[in-house]
């Protein structure tokens, strides 16, 4: 009967951690708050800072397109022709993705991330 116990417990206590690790794989990246998430809620804005030679900012562009053509608050600003603005964020490489609330940055993302990551600025995840 021990034996029995020891076993059904090394079981669970090894399949437990393994069904929520693969769980949490199965959700492709999205929290639930990625799809609460509505463009037209959103008090900030995300400044995606690239330049037209970055290969990176070339990369990163099609997620800036996906959530633009989604209608969320999110602005492409050139470093070469807006340095000022480049300046205030502290950008120091590209591309970035700055959320600002107010013309305050709250949450900052670097490189050619995806739609998805960039969603989650808008609400604090990581």
């Amino acid at each position: 009967m021990q034996k029995a116990i020891v076993i059904l417990l090394a079981i669970v206590c090894f399949c437990v951690p393994v069904l929520m690790t693969v769980a949490s794989y199965s959700l492709d990246g999205m929290t639930p708050s990625d799809a609460d998430v509505r463009p037209h809620d959103l008090r900030g804005k995300v400044l995606f800072f690239s330049a037209s030679w970055c290969p990176a900012c070339r990369r990163a562009d099609p997620s800036y397109q996906e959530l633009r053509n989604a209608g969320y608050p999110i602005s492409k600003v050139d470093v070469n022709s807006n340095p000022s603005l480049a300046q205030k964020y502290g950008i120091h490489s590209i591309p970035q993705f700055v959320y600002v609330v107010n013309g305050a940055e709250k949450r900052r993302v670097s490189g050619a991330v995806s739609a998805s990551r960039i969603k989650r600025l808008y609400t604090g995840g990581w």
